[in-house]
């Protein structure tokens, strides 16, 4: 997937405030992101079961 020139922006000024946060403030962001990564998959998976699941027809 190619990156649009905001995304590139975006990511390169996070990469810079990434690096100006000491170690114990690079590991809080990692566990926000590893968290929100998480949350995601599970979001996703909910979505594709429930996706999956035969509706009820109303009589």
């Amino acid at each position: 997937m190619t990156q649009t020139k905001g995304n590139v922006q975006r990511t390169a000024e996070f990469n810079v405030l990434f690096m100006n946060l000491n170690e114990k403030g690079q590991e809080a962001a990692l566990t926000v992101l590893r968290s929100l990564d998480f949350a995601q998959s599970v979001m996703c998976l909910q979505r594709a079961e429930n996706q999956q699941k035969p509706t009820k027809q109303l009589v």
